[in-house]
C-alpha cells in the first residue's frame, strides 16, 4: 500500500491493482440441467489469428462472421477464450434485462481493473454496484450538466484558436486534447492554468497505454523491468497528482458551490481511493470515446454537405433536433465501441443456443446498430434525418450499452458533443482531406478514423 502526498489513508498503489486485477469468480461451466450445452457455431481459424482479427480488425472481422455463421456465433480470442457474439435483438434485449446478479457487466470489463481500480462502476457488480452507481448519478443530472455548458463552450473556443489555417492536420489529435481539458477544467474544476497543464501531462500518459504496456495484465513480474517500469511510475505519478487535487477539493470551504463533477464527488467522509477510481473512470470512459465520437462527427459531416448545410442553418437554436440527430447518426453509423462484454453466472438459453455459466456474451453494437433488417436498405448510410421519423428503432441504438449498466454519462458526452460541434462550426469553415470516407480502424478497444479524421481549416469566421 502506498501513501500519497496529501493524504494521509492508505490507498492502493499502481501495482496493488496490477497483482489483484483479475476476477475473484470461479469459472463455472455448468449448464441448464437435461440440457446439453449448444453453442453458435463459429470459425475454425486458429485462436491466435482469431485474437489478431478480433484485437485488430474487429470491424471487419465481426460483419463478415456475422455473414457467414448468422446472427450469433463463438470466437475464441485471449484474453478470456471462448466468447459468443450476437447481434440479435431479442437476445441483446434479454442480456440487457437480465438480473446483474445472473449477467456481469463487471466481469466484462475485469481487464481495466489495474487502470481504473476496483471501486470503479465500470468493474464493479451486482450487489457493490448499485450503491457506487447511485453516487455517481447527481453530478450527471441534465440540470447539472447544463451549468457546465458554457465551460464547453470555452475550453473548445481556446482549442479551435490554435487550430492552423490553411494545413492539414488529424482531428483526432485535436479532440482528444479538446475532451482532455474538458476533463480537466470542467469534470475535476481544475482552474489553476499551471495545474491543469501538470495534470493533463500526466493524463495523457494514462491514456496512452498501448498493447505492450498492457502485457502487464497477464505478466504482473514484468513492471520490474523496462519499459513496464516507466509506465508504472507515469501512473503512480498520476494518481499523486489526482490525491492532490481530490485533497484540495476536501479542504475547499467554497466546494458546494462549484459546479465541477469532483466537487460533488467530495464530502467529509469520501474515501479517496473510490473518489480516485471514480475519476479516473471518467477519464477513461469519457475522454477517449468522446474524442473519437467527435473525430467521426466531423468526418461524416464534412463528405455530406447537405447535412453541413441544414446543421449550420440551426447554429442559432440552442436546442436544434437536428444537431442531435446528427450526433446519433454518427455513433449509430461510426460506433466508437463495436461491441460490450457480459459473463454469464448461471445457464441461459440465447437466440435458441444453450450457454454454460461462466461463459461471456458479447452484445455486438456495430452489428445490430447497421442490420439491414431493422435500419432497412439504407442502414450503412449516414442520413440523420432519418431520427426525424417517429418509428425510427431507437430499441436497437446503444453505443451507450444498456439496461441497469447503460453508461451513466451518456447525456454528459452527447450535450459535450453537441456543444463541441456548434462551437467550431461558428468559429471556423472546415473541410476534408481526400475525397474517400476514412476507413474503420481499431486503437486498443475504440474504433477510430484509419488517417486521424484529416482536415483543413479554410477560413476563420470570428
Amino acid at each position: 500500500m502506498a501513501t500519497t502526498s496529501g493524504v494521509h489513508e492508505q490507498t492502493p498503489s499502481t501495482r496493488d491493482r496490477l497483482y489483484g486485477w483479475k476476477s475473484a469468480t470461479p469459472l463455472d461451466r455448468s449448464h441448464i440441467p437435461g440440457t446439453p450445452i449448444e453453442l453458435p457455431p463459429g470459425p475454425r481459424t486458429p485462436g491466435l489469428l482469431q485474437t489478431v482479427f478480433v484485437w485488430g480488425y474487429r470491424p471487419q472481422y465481426l460483419p463478415r462472421m456475422h455473414r457467414k455463421f448468422g446472427d450469433t456465433f463463438t470466437l475464441n480470442s485471449a484474453p478470456v477464450g471462448r466468447l459468443v457474439v450476437t447481434r440479435d435483438a431479442d437476445a441483446i434485449r434479454e442480456i440487457f434485462r437480465t438480473s446483474p446478479e445472473i449477467v456481469h457487466a463487471g466481469e466484462g470489463n475485469a481487464l481495466l481493473r489495474p487502470l481504473v481500480g476496483n471501486n470503479s462502476v465500470l468493474t464493479l457488480d451486482a450487489p457493490e454496484h448499485q450503491p457506487a452507481r447511485k453516487r455517481l448519478l447527481p453530478p450527471f443530472h441534465g440540470a447539472r450538466i447544463a451549468r457546465v455548458v458554457a465551460l464547453m463552450e470555452e475550453a473548445t473556443a481556446r482549442e479551435v484558436a490554435t487550430w492552423p489555417v490553411g494545413e492539414d492536420f488529424p482531428l483526432l489529435e485535436r479532440t482528444q486534447a479538446l475532451t482532455l481539458d474538458i476533463i480537466v477544467r470542467v469534470v475535476m474544476g481544475v482552474d489553476d492554468p499551471a495545474r491543469a497543464r501538470r495534470l493533463g501531462d500526466a493524463l495523457r500518459g494514462v491514456l496512452g497505454l498501448g498493447i505492450t504496456d498492457m502485457l502487464m495484465w497477464v505478466a504482473p513480474g514484468l513492471h520490474r523491468y523496462w519499459p513496464w517500469r516507466t509506465v508504472i511510475r507515469q501512473l503512480d505519478h498520476a494518481d499523486e497528482l489526482l490525491y492532490e487535487e481530490i485533497e484540495r477539493r476536501r479542504n475547499d470551504p467554497d466546494r458546494a458551490s462549484r459546479p465541477d463533477v469532483l466537487s460533488m464527488l467530495v464530502d467529509g467522509d469520501a474515501d479517496p481511493a473510490v473518489v480516485r477510481d471514480e475519476l479516473v473512470t471518467m477519464l477513461a470512459a469519457g475522454h477517449e470515446t468522446t474524442a473519437v465520437g467527435l473525430a467521426w462527427t466531423f468526418e461524416r459531416l464534412l463528405r455530406h454537405p447537405d447535412v453541413l448545410a441544414r446543421l449550420q442553418s440551426g447554429l442559432d437554436d440552442d436546442r436544434d433536433p437536428y444537431r442531435t440527430a446528427v450526433v446519433k447518426e454518427t455513433l449509430r453509423v461510426r460506433p466508437v465501441i463495436y461491441n460490450v462484454a457480459r459473463r454469464l453466472m448461471e445457464p441461459m438459453q440465447l437466440d435458441g443456443f444453450s450457454l454454460p455459466a461462466g461463459q461471456f456474451v458479447l452484445p455486438s453494437i456495430g452489428g445490430i446498430q447497421t442490420d439491414p433488417r431493422i435500419w432497412g436498405s439504407h442502414a450503412a448510410e449516414f442520413r440523420p434525418q432519418r431520427w426525424e421519423d417517429s418509428d425510427v428503432p431507437s430499441h436497437a441504438w446503444i453505443p451507450f450499452g444498456g439496461g441497469t449498466r447503460r453508461c451513466l454519462g451518456a447525456l454528459f458526452a452527447q450535450t459535450e458533443m453537441e456543444t463541441v460541434v456548434r462551437t467550431v462550426l461558428r468559429h471556423v469553415e472546415l473541410r476534408a482531406v481526400g475525397d474517400r470516407s476514412e476507413k474503420q480502424r481499431m486503437h486498443h478497444i475504440t474504433v477510430v478514423p484509419a488517417r486521424g479524421a484529416r482536415i483543413r481549416v479554410t477560413k476563420r469566421l470570428g
